[in-house]
């Protein structure tokens, strides 16, 4: 109803303790593009007015003489819609109190939907940690853990599609979905964004989804592997064109990564038995320029002997978001033609799998 009303949205804002500093800038999408406003703080008090782009991310912050630090808490992120907002900051402006937010109001919602499944995330660790610290690691025991975890993450998403289910009109039900993608399949991935209003479905977010699941579609099983250039550990570009003709494994992976680098001892396997079987492998790292050394060390580490490239560029790797790659270790396993026939193989899953290919 309120969107209805009115296009603008307003910011009363209120500081519970006096500050140093004079001015409060807020960064926004507004109909004309990226805005930075600012407001004097008169007696703790602020106001903003303008018109945004509904649900699409902004922030307050305080500073002076350049950016404000967010490890300092002096910045406050929430969802920007046309409503009459009003932000209490209480002590660190990044534990404000927001009120007059549909936006923020089905996000408590959906967190208070979520917490069991965030508290029996906590118990879970915590006695794995305890288990991985323990002298003796039975397999038995750890094969318990494999399938608590695999119970718990199940739950968890499907509290998470009820959600949707339930929320059609909700900003935070397709944050929900672009969260937990990962864990649904395609069809239901696609069937839940359509059940979406269309109000959310045409946010810049949900424009943004809706490429993702055309990428998704472009490296399902069956599909030509799209194409890509990326530099080696030399400098000199690597083309999966040029890898045609045996079966190929790319391995999506980084040196910070611990899932992965668990992983590797698998994939060292895989090569070792395989290579001579027309069967061949290119790891793409998400690391970045502040960790390339240490991705160059992993690779002597973990005894990754086969070629390795990566742009650099970390979790925005161009080759990443060409094959939507959400989370890592992740891997799609290329016929010598370059269909993809399999993906996200792991561990013993990932060496039966090209026994089944390639024989024993």
């Amino acid at each position: 109803m309120s969107y209805g009303q009115q296009n603008y949205f307003t910011i009363e804002g209120k500081l519970a303790k006096e500050t140093a500093y004079k001015y409060i800038y807020l960064n926004y999408q507004s109909t004309e593009g990226f805005k930075q406003d600012s407001s004097l703080i008169k007696n703790g008090a602020f106001y903003f007015k303008g018109i945004p782009v509904y649900g699409t991310h902004a922030y307050i912050q305080l500073k002076e003489n350049g950016a404000a630090d967010p490890d300092n808490g002096n910045q406050f992120d929430f969802s920007i819609e046309p409503v009459n907002f009003k932000i209490f900051v209480d002590e660190n402006l990044n534990e404000s109190r927001i009120e007059g937010s549909p936006i923020d109001k089905d996000f408590q919602k959906l967190k208070r939907i979520l917490e069991p499944a965030y508290l029996a995330w906590e118990k879970w660790y915590e006695r794995y940690d305890q288990f991985k610290a323990s002298a003796s690691q039975d397999s038995i025991e750890l094969n318990k853990y494999s399938i608590e975890y695999q119970k718990l993450e199940q739950d968890e998403t499907d509290l998470a599609v009820d959600y949707i289910i339930n929320h059609p009109g909700s900003l935070p039900s397709l944050n929900t979905l672009e969260r937990f993608s990962r864990r649904l399949k395609l069809r239901q991935i696609e069937k839940l964004f359509d059940s979406l209003d269309d109000r959310i479905k045409q946010t810049f977010d949900g424009k943004e989804f809706r490429k993702q699941i055309e990428r998704m579609n472009a490296v399902q099983i069956g599909k030509i592997a799209p194409d890509f250039s990326a530099k080696d550990t030399s400098g000199n570009f690597v083309s999966l064109g040029s890898l045609k003709g045996k079966y190929l494994l790319l391995d999506f992976w980084a040196s910070w990564c611990g899932p992965c680098r668990e992983e590797n001892p698998y994939v060292v396997k895989a090569y070792q038995k395989f290579k001579a079987k027309n069967f061949e492998i290119l790891g793409i790292s998400l690391d970045d320029e502040t960790t390339k050394e240490r991705w160059l060390k992993a690779i002597k580490e973990d005894q990754l002997v086969w070629q390795q490239v990566s742009d650099l560029k970390g979790r925005q790797s161009d080759v990443a978001e060409l094959y939507h790659v959400r989370g890592i270790p992740q891997n799609f396993l290329l016929d010598p033609k370059g269909v993809i026939i399999a993906t996200n193989l792991r561990g013993e899953e990932l060496l039966k799998k090209l026994e089944d290919i390639l024989g024993k």
